[in-house]
């Protein structure tokens, strides 16, 4: 009776053997004939106009490089999931300009369809089959939202792209330890200036010497970006007509810097007084055309 005990403990630590190298055995065929990393991301640079209606669109590329270890042809999964940046307000990714910042966001398509995130769900997926290291290169889209009031300047942020990876495209989902690459976003907003009210005429009215000079003006408005250095300027300040001679003069002069918003200034003109002119009806008309040029 001892004996047959003896017999049925060594049979059963056997067994346990048995069952644990067949489980270690198991564990190291998940490990897959592929080193894969980003080895390139270009960078993101557009140039953004606030006044646009419809928002600014922008693709780079990532390149996926896999070394293959062994001969025979095998298959590997990868997501691409992104940090969102530098300088993100919640979710929203942002680009910076010293004290001022642009929104934009990252998509996996250039449709706008899905976010390009790092989620699983948020991720661009694909997968490559070689017998040999290879590149597979993949698309990412960047937009910038229309109409956003923002100021004249560069505007700069770095995202992180994480490479996840695996040999099954589970595998790939719940890697734990990706590899990553950064890449440069660069969006300018470049100096820019609209006649958002234009000027209308300045009619004078004036009599043979009278005595008071006739005061004329019309006004108009300039819309400018944020930090604008903008001037305006007459082709001439002088004139005549009729035989009268006039002046004109801007209410704004020199450097000027713009807001965003429109920014009302006017043509003031001026007849002296005392002229006789060449008037020789009871009423007589006429104009010129004089130019005003906004500078930034």
């Amino acid at each position: 009776m001892t004996g047959h005990a003896i017999n049925g403990g060594l049979l059963r630590r056997m067994r346990w053997l048995i069952c644990s190298a067949f489980f270690l055995l198991s564990a190291t065929a998940y490990g897959g004939p592929f080193v894969c990393a980003v080895s390139a991301a270009s960078g993101i640079a557009l140039t953004y106009d606030p006044a646009a209606l419809t928002p600014k669109w922008g693709t780079g590329t990532a390149a996926i490089t896999c070394t293959k270890s062994g001969t025979n042809a095998a298959t590997v999964y990868y997501e691409l999931g992104i940090n969102g940046g530098l300088n993100l307000s919640g979710t929203q990714s942002r680009a910076v300009s010293g004290a001022y910042q642009i929104t934009y966001n990252t998509w996996t398509d250039s449709a706008g369809s899905q976010v390009w995130k790092d989620i699983s769900s948020g991720r661009i997926k694909g997968s490559l089959t070689s017998a040999s290291t290879s590149t597979v290169y993949v698309n990412y889209h960047v937009s910038i939202p229309s109409s956003q009031n923002v100021g004249v300047g560069t505007y700069l942020d770095t995202q992180t792209i994480k490479l996840y990876q695996g040999s099954t495209a589970m595998n790939a989902s719940t890697d734990i330890n990706p590899t990553v690459q950064t890449f440069g976003i660069s969006l300018a907003v470049i100096a820019k200036c609209t006649m958002s009210s234009k000027p209308g005429d300045v009619h004078f009215n004036y009599t043979s010497f009278q005595t008071a000079p006739s005061l004329a003006s019309t006004s108009f408005a300039v819309t400018c970006l944020e930090n604008t250095i903008y001037s305006m300027a007459l082709d001439s300040s002088t004139g005549t007509l009729l035989g009268l001679t006039y002046t004109l003069s801007l209410s704004k002069s020199g450097s000027l810097v713009g807001n965003g918003f429109a920014q009302s200034a006017s043509i003031n003109g001026s007849m002296p007084g005392g002229q006789s002119g060449t008037c020789n009806g009871a009423v007589c008309q006429a104009s010129e055309t004089r130019t005003l040029t906004i500078s930034y």
